[in-house]
């Protein structure tokens, strides 16, 4: 039973983790798979360049155009989250680190990952307006049901709750270890944003399979 098995800690994961992304072929892999990322990350920062007068311009074209800019993004976003989860699954499992392959696959799991991750946020939003606990306990609970969806080609109900059966009877367990994870990726992102002239930001878009790894690391302990 998931109760009963002896859990890494989360800085033997964040080892791990550290170890497998540092490896060439998966880095090579995984920042690959954040390109598009990384354009939009670039797209931002020559923004910041544009005369002021274009930059503060309130015509219906600009506005448009951001809004049009923004909902790509985030399309785009979920799409790359999905691959990168995807990618992250082929290098732990020993399989073909295909870049192509990876995004072929993510395509017909793209609109239940999106619905799934459409309902996640609405119910951290929810939880942590009502109250801060609820919003932590549905953090923890569906911590796992984008990893789910995935692997197992769930929907969107069972995925949330196949990831709140995994924590049952573990719960202060997993989130000591979301804590850690959550504080090392703030201050990696931190570390990275000192890098000037945007190159930080560019560098943090790329290594989203990086902060995957430690949470899908513990994933695969709970469901194998």
């Amino acid at each position: 039973m998931i109760e009963m098995q002896k859990l890494s800690s989360p800085f033997d994961l964040i080892k791990k983790s550290v170890n497998i992304f540092a490896k060439k072929e998966n880095l090579v892999y995984l920042i690959q798979i954040y390109i598009p990322m990384a354009l939009f990350s670039i797209i931002s920062i020559a923004q910041n360049y544009l005369p002021e007068n274009i930059r503060n311009s309130t015509s219906v074209w600009m506005v448009s155009g951001v809004v049009i800019l923004q909902l790509i993004y985030l399309l785009v976003s979920v799409f790359v989250t999905l691959s990168g989860i995807i990618a992250v699954g082929k290098i732990i499992g020993g399989e073909e680190l295909s870049i192509k392959k990876t995004y072929k696959s993510a395509l017909p799991k793209y609109w239940t990952f999106l619905l799934l991750s459409s309902v996640l946020t609405l119910a951290y939003i929810f939880g942590f307006v009502l109250l801060i606990i609820p919003g932590i306990i549905f953090v923890v609970w569906f911590a796992f049901s984008r990893f789910a969806a995935v692997e197992k080609g769930l929907g969107v109900k069972d995925a949330l709750l196949k990831s709140k059966e995994l924590v049952k009877g573990i719960y202060w367990k997993i989130l000591g270890r979301l804590l850690v994870f959550g504080a090392f990726t703030v201050i990696v992102q931190m570390l990275l944003t000192m890098i000037p002239y945007g190159v930080g930001s560019v560098i943090n878009s790329l290594c989203g399979g990086f902060f995957i790894l430690p949470l899908f690391l513990l994933y695969k302990e709970l469901s194998t």
